[in-house]
Order: structure tokens, then C-alpha cells, then sequence
């Protein structure tokens, strides 16, 4: 894994599924764009390139085979390759042309699958491996923010989807330790990660730590 290396900047909104990640990741996006910065809003696993469509179906379970059926490191290396190619085809070519990157989810997402101590150094090592056989530079986010919710506000916002639309990742035994794997994951990454308290609705979380993140970042000239 590499520091950002471009002139673009590569943001990363993460969470547990139901902390308000993709809600925050719009207003932001929103937001730069207002303070004239050049702002692409990316979402991962990413549908447009290699191996996205076929996440999607394997995470709800839509045909023969699904995640349910996998092991750990199966589902995983699903989206190392989608990321591989997420990169090559569109988060590199952005941030060499100063384009910032706001993503929705990024590789910090396999906190999403991590069930042991260990898991977390398992999964980077074999991501890393990958991107390194494939000669694609594996480029850590500037700045990754993870909204933190307890789990119990996280189900209750997931309570409000039709259970037949949760993803194999939004059912709620796999929430109660969803928490405690992004706090390891900030643990290890203290240095561009940032874990924020996102228990109140969207605007005063935006507000009151999106914003003043974003500001530490970028320069906002339309907003002087």
C-alpha cells in the first residue's frame, strides 16, 4: 500500500452498513463542488467495471452461488479484483488528472468480513498481494472517515429497508461485530483515519465533523 502519490485528492466514506456513509459522501460531494474543487463521487464495489455486476448478485444471493456459500477470503478476493480494476480504470487516471475522488467505500470495507484477530492483516496481505502480481498501484486514501453508530441505531435504520433488499452484510448478527472491526481497522490506521460520531441525523453529523474534516483538506477557494 502506497501514499497517494497525484495532485488529486482521494477521500473514503466508511461504516457499518446503516451509519449514513453514502448520505455524507453526497454532501460532501456537494459541498466541494461548491468551494470550486473538482469532485468525482465513485462508489465501490464498482458496477461499471470487471466483476461489479457480479458482486451485487452474489451479495443478494440471486443465483446459484451467492456469499453465503463462501468462504472468507472468496467473497473478498470478489472485490480485490473489482478494486483493481476500479483503479486502473478510474480511481488513478483521476487523481493523475487532479480530480478528487470522494469514494463510498473503499478497500477499509473489509472490516465488513472480519470475524477474528488476525483477519485484518490476512486480508490486507492477500489484497496487496494481488494488486502487486497485477502491477496496479494499491493507493491508500488520503483520508478515510468512518461514521460510528452503535448497532442497535444501524439495524434500526436497516429496519426501515425490506429485509428482502438486505445485502448478505446488512443482517443484523453480522452489525454486532461489524463496530468493533472498523475501530481495530482506525487503530491501525490512525494516521488518515478518522472515526466520528454519527448517531445524530445527517446534517448535524455533516456539520459538526464532515465538514471540518474536509476543510483540514482542501484548499475551498469558492468559499473565501
Amino acid at each position: 500500500m502506497v501514499v497517494n502519490p497525484f495532485p488529486g485528492k482521494y477521500i473514503a466514506f466508511e461504516g457499518m452498513d446503516g451509519c449514513g456513509k453514502s448520505t455524507q459522501c453526497t454532501k460532501s460531494a456537494n459541498f466541494l463542488s461548491a468551494g470550486k474543487e473538482r469532485v468525482k463521487k465513485v462508489k465501490e464495489p464498482n458496477r461499471e467495471v470487471l466483476g461489479g455486476k457480479l458482486i451485487y448478485g452474489l451479495l443478494f444471493e440471486r443465483g446459484p452461488v451467492g456469499f453465503s456459500s463462501m468462504s472468507q477470503l472468496q467473497r473478498q478476493s470478489h472485490y480485490f479484483f473489482n478494486r483493481m480494476q476500479h483503479y486502473a480504470q478510474v480511481v488513478i487516471p483521476a487523481l493523475k488528472a487532479g480530480i478528487n475522488l470522494l469514494s463510498d467505500r473503499s478497500f477499509a470495507s473489509i472490516a465488513l468480513d472480519m470475524q477474528k484477530e488476525g483477519d485484518l492483516e490476512a486480508l490486507l496481505a492477500a489484497e496487496e498481494y494481488y494488486f502487486e502480481m497485477e502491477e496496479v498501484p494499491f493507493i491508500r486514501p488520503d483520508l478515510v472517515i468512518i461514521y460510528d453508530v452503535e448497532p442497535a441505531v444501524a439495524i434500526q435504520r436497516l429496519g426501515e429497508k425490506d429485509e428482502r433488499r438486505r445485502d448478505f452484510f446488512e443482517q443484523p448478527d453480522k452489525l454486532l461485530r461489524t463496530r468493533a472491526a472498523y475501530q481495530e481497522f482506525a487503530a491501525k490506521f490512525s494516521d488518515f483515519c478518522r472515526v466520528v460520531d454519527a448517531s445524530e441525523d445527517a446534517d448535524t453529523v455533516f456539520v459538526a465533523h464532515t465538514r471540518k474534516l474536509l476543510t483540514e483538506h482542501f484548499d475551498l477557494r469558492g468559499w473565501r
